[in-house]
């Protein structure tokens, strides 16, 4: 192990020379970025690190740069992810609201649709639990649905606002489908 006394100037250049540092060039002070596919450059003069062949740079999978843009002018892992925060009120806000993300508008449904089931649930176990003898029954059930639409809500938040695309089972496939349907007067 090596002990460099100028940190960010390259160990093999002599000492006491101009310190070059970062360069606003494209491959910085060490010159331009191989022209090899596999690390980003391209014979066809796409630049260092970005898109090529379809594909997206590297630690750019789902980012939200890579979403598209929001009719609401904001970020599209923001807005799916806001979508989700108070449950089936808000992800009716951003369904309603969105009128060109299918991101967002997929996160808003499958936020309408999961929360607003977990509600009419809740809502059904507390009709139940006033019939006698079944109201401790309900009454545990109820909590269960609480503890699992707890760690769903935490838990989709995250995936929306890390922009990714996750899919609940047979919820996330309604939501896809009315997702895809655009409003009337808006959309592509």
């Amino acid at each position: 192990m090596s002990w460099n006394p100028t940190p960010g100037q390259d160990p093999n250049q002599p000492a006491g020379g101009q310190y070059e540092g970062y360069s606003s060039q494209p491959g910085g002070a060490y010159g331009p970025p191989p022209n090899n596919p596999s690390y980003g450059g391209s014979p066809s003069g796409a630049g260092y690190g970005q898109a090529q062949y379809g594909q997206q740079p590297y630690g750019m999978s789902g980012a939200a740069g890579t979403l598209g843009p929001t009719s609401m002018g904001m970020e599209a892992n923001v807005a799916a992810g806001l979508s989700y925060l108070v449950g089936w009120i808000t992800g009716l806000i951003f369904y309603l609201s969105e009128k060109q993300n299918r991101f967002v508008r997929f996160h808003a449904m499958q936020s309408i649709i999961w929360f607003a089931a977990l509600t009419i649930l809740i809502i059904a176990l507390d009709v139940l639990g006033m019939i006698p003898f079944v109201g401790l029954l309900t009454f545990c059930l109820s909590g269960l649905v609480g503890l699992v639409g707890l760690v769903s809500w935490i838990f989709l938040l995250a995936m929306a606002f890390q922009g990714k695309y996750f899919k609940l089972p047979i919820v996330g496939d309604y939501a896809e489908r009315y997702a895809n349907t655009m409003p009337a007067g808006g959309g592509l």
